[in-house]
């Protein structure tokens, strides 16, 4: 039977659940009804001042009276070279407001990629945080907005606070008419009126950009009814949370994790958002230790992180209801390491896990709480059917059959921005009239409609005979050791054939260990524990793993610094 006949996943939700109704109305005026109730109740805790919701309200309509004023009207973008701080989330939701979108780019992204991302969205305006300026200073002649505006993560932080980063932060910038403090941009809005424009369910909210280990980052349209549809999915997902939860926001703000995810999900889910603008991933257990949240929505290397920190070794954490990892595949030898930690350190419940991607507003599933399996990245989110398609073929596949995941539901992008071809190979329209995104991912879904990956396909290592391996299985087995802190398996060219490839493991090791023992004995384990043609030709080890902006391991990075690498000459008894 074909999986998307029967949604075997329903059988989880409530029938409260299965009549929502679907919201009609933009992402402002969804975060606006959800919390009408809870005006004086804080929306952002940053960094020891709360903002309130009137007073986030309150922002929002000068943001949106100010983008008027500047001349922006409905269907511009605005281009943002920021991160998570209070003004950034206002205006986000002040240019939904008017019917503008936020193109928003990663500051740490090269000077010639942002003019790029800049220049194709026709912006007229760049908003930029300050410690970002030296880079707008450097293209401001060669790109298209003739209006900057800088604003400070210093601007809404409590008095002594803001005096300490402006000492810290020196910025020499010369402001004119067209290059303007934030402060200036939002009293330009003084006596204007911004109109509230009606909903379109498929207006672009943002652009935020795919993460570009696979290429060139593309930059993914968000739209009203796909950011909602995540708030729905996380409302019956089935995990514990209350009104008034702190959240902590450390995905950044112009990815779609952080946007959906990191930004309109918890506000709407009632929580009070601690945002993160500038998050450096060794800090997470003093983070923890500082803000002390409810929930945390991060990556497996975040998690991992925060259960090695030295601030959360011997710490209580019960004021945490549970850890919740997406954003990328996570291993059983990690998982089981992990719920280890969480029953240790007294959380509520397992580990929670979800899968996504950015086309797709970053959620899909979940599994959390009582709806849980082992391995599984749970069942499908409420408004969202996910199936398995023969890569080759393109026939719906039935339950515990591997193929291709594809997924289908309003959380789906709207597009890639200025990319029709693009678009075109990852939504498709299938014989059931329906537009599917095809993952990219292998993976299978079983009798209870849990999902399981098994791995990309560009990612399986193909051998000269055929034979395919998919490196999750065996980061899984080595991750799974006390020694190990990461892992990451990738291809590495066959010498003795003319075409394939074998699994080469990459290893971070916990601090102390000596590394020709730790590469030995984990060698020896895999060639006791893998089939012989899923066996790794090598351990090797790195004082540390590259990762992406957002966290993952930077597999292609990785690839390009080991696909060569003679196997040949290695010895299993000593790390080169």
């Amino acid at each position: 039977m074909k999986i998307s006949d029967n949604k075997v996943w329903l059988k989880y939700y409530s029938k409260e659940a299965l009549s929502e109704k679907f919201p009609q109305c933009t992402a402002y005026q969804y975060l606006r009804e959800r919390n009408k109730d809870r005006l004086d109740k804080p929306a952002l805790h940053y960094y020891g001042s709360d903002i309130t919701h009137r007073e986030l309200w309150q922002r929002i309509e000068e943001c949106a009276s100010a983008f008027v004023a500047m001349g922006v009207k409905k269907g511009d973008i605005v281009s943002f070279l920021s991160v998570a701080v209070p003004e950034t989330i206002a205006a986000v939701y002040a240019l939904n407001k008017i019917g503008a979108a936020a193109n928003t780019i990663d500051p740490r992204m090269d000077i010639n990629t942002i003019k790029k991302m800049i220049n194709a969205s026709d912006s007229n305006i760049l908003v930029t945080i300050d410690v970002a300026f030296p880079k707008v200073e450097k293209i401001k002649n060669e790109i298209n907005p003739d209006i900057i505006i800088v604003q400070s993560a210093a601007n809404s932080l409590p008095f002594f606070k803001k005096i300490a980063m402006k000492l810290a932060v020196k910025t020499n910038i010369e402001y004119s008419d067209n290059l303007m403090k934030w402060s200036t941009f939002l009293s330009k809005g003084e006596g204007v009126k911004a109109e509230e424009v009606p909903y379109e369910g498929d207006a672009t909210v943002a652009i935020t950009y795919t993460g570009g280990t696979t290429g060139i980052p593309k930059g993914t349209m968000l739209t009203n009814d796909s950011m909602n549809a995540v708030v729905i999915n996380f409302m019956y997902c089935d995990a514990y949370m209350n009104d008034n939860d702190r959240y902590l926001g450390i995905i950044p703000i112009f990815s779609a994790y952080g946007m959906v995810c990191g930004m309109h999900m918890p506000l709407c889910m009632r929580h009070t958002l601690v945002p993160i603008p500038k998050f450096v991933p060794n800090t997470i257990g003093k983070l923890v230790k500082q803000f002390k949240p409810q929930v945390i929505i991060s990556t497996p290397v975040f998690i991992e992180l925060l259960i090695n920190s030295k601030e959360v070794k011997n710490m209580d954490l019960s004021f945490l209801y549970t850890l919740a990892s997406g954003g990328d595949t996570m291993n059983e030898g990690l998982e089981k390491k992990l719920n280890e930690f969480m029953k240790e350190h007294n959380m509520k419940f397992p580990l929670a896990q979800g899968y996504g991607m950015t086309e797709l507003s970053a959620a899909a599933s979940f599994c959390v709480n009582t709806v849980y399996k082992r391995g599984s990245v749970g069942i499908p989110s409420l408004t969202t059917t996910v199936s398995i398609f023969d890569p080759e073929t393109g026939e719906e596949l039935g339950y515990n059959e591997i193929g291709e995941v594809c997924v289908t539901g309003p959380s789906m992008m709207k597009g890639y921005f200025n990319a029709k071809e693009e678009t075109d190979i990852i939504m498709r329209k299938h014989d059931d009239g329906q537009m599917w995104i095809h993952s990219g991912d292998i993976g299978y879904m079983d009798d209870d409609g849990f999902l399981f990956i098994k791995g990309r396909i560009k990612r399986m290592i193909t051998r000269f005979d055929g034979h395919k391996v998919f490196p999750i299985n065996m980061e899984g087995l080595i991750s799974g050791r006390k020694e190990v802190k990461n892992c990451s398996v990738i291809g590495v060219n066959d010498k003795e054939h003319s075409q394939g490839q074998y699994p080469l493991a990459i290893v971070e090791l916990v601090p102390g260990v000596d590394k020709e023992t730790a590469c030995a004995e984990i060698f020896a384990y895999c060639d006791e524990q893998l089939e012989e043609r899923g066996k790794p030709v090598a351990v090797l080890s790195m004082d540390e793993i590259p990762l992406t902006g957002m966290g993952k391991n930077d597999a292609k990075a990785l690839e390009a610094i080991y696909s060569d690498f003679d196997y040949t000459s290695w010895n299993p008894k000593a790390d080169k």
